[in-house]
């Protein structure tokens, strides 16, 4: 079996440009489950990769300006 694409393009996708990245892994994921294909971790870890970027991109800013 070969790993779902989407979910090699979402981790790409998750270092890159995180909204994109975390949008794509929710889809991979979904079809990984449905279609008992393997690349659900990699779908995981784009998730989880684009979450922790766009926490940090967006949250600390908005932490920082508050002390």
């Amino acid at each position: 079996m070969r790993v779902n694409g989407m979910s090699v393009a979402a981790l790409a996708c998750a270092v890159l440009l995180p909204p994109f990245g975390i949008l794509m892994g929710h889809i991979a994921w979904s079809q990984c489950r449905r279609e008992h294909c393997p690349g659900a971790g990699l779908a995981l870890a784009a998730m989880v990769i684009g979450y922790t970027e766009l926490l940090i991109v967006c949250g600390v800013p908005i932490v920082m300006a508050g002390f």
